[in-house]
């Protein structure tokens, strides 16, 4: 999987085992890849370092099974143990430049991004796709940003020449009005995989929606 693909295709899962609805993640993981997911982003952070390692490597090995890409949330140790294709930073993180320079070219660096001037900076830092928050208001935490909405999305569209994944607060039965409003599309989500009833269903319902032609 390389950065070809990440441009081209619109969906990316982002794991959170205390939203499965008591399910485990590899089977979330795995469900969702037969569905057609190609990316998964492994983010577990109140996890001690084995047990992140141990989980990580075991998602990397279900990616390996599906010829699917894993990006590790903030950990690069971690990414460059279990190989995975990328990591995701932010704020906070490893400075993208740094990164970028010690891991380089052929690495993926995604960055979850908050305004456009931070967005701007990723971008011109060295990310090679960013997530974009939150697109609604979150049910399950408060979030210290405003939601930015649909119009938030065509504004950043107009200003960012990169790949751009909308999240938070999205949910399936948003994604046909999405689609109609913005081009591209690229989705991230949490909760409408790992928390659906059919996860490889759901999957497949929003790679119909999200035409993946519209991407470039």
């Amino acid at each position: 999987m390389d950065q070809l693909t990440i441009r081209n295709h619109p969906l990316m899962f982002i794991t959170d085992r205390h939203r499965t609805n008591g399910r485990d993640n590899a089977d979330i993981v795995r469900a969702a890849l037969r569905g057609g997911l190609k990316w998964v982003q492994f983010r577990e952070p109140d996890l001690n370092d084995l047990d992140f390692y141990n989980q990580c490597l075991k998602i990397k090995e279900i990616c390996g099974e599906f010829d699917a890409g894993l990006i590790v949330n903030d950990r690069l140790d971690v990414a460059a143990l279990v190989e995975a294709e990328g990591v995701h930073l932010g704020h906070g993180d490893l400075p993208v430049k740094i990164v970028r320079e010690y891991m380089g070219e052929d690495f993926i660096i995604g960055y979850s991004a908050h305004s456009i001037e931070e967005a701007v900076t990723a971008i011109w830092e060295g990310s090679n796709y960013l997530t974009y928050s939150p697109m609604f208001h979150l049910s399950h935490k408060e979030s210290p940003y405003k939601p930015y909405g649909i119009d938030g999305a065509k504004d950043i569209l107009t200003k960012v020449k990169a790949p751009i994944f909308f999240l938070g607060g999205i949910k399936l039965s948003d994604l046909e009005d999405l689609a109609r409003s913005i081009n591209p599309l690229r989705v991230a989500a949490v909760s409408m995989i790992s928390e659906a009833e059919n996860i490889k269903a759901s999957v497949e319902k929003t790679l119909r929606i999200i035409n993946p032609t519209q991407l470039s």
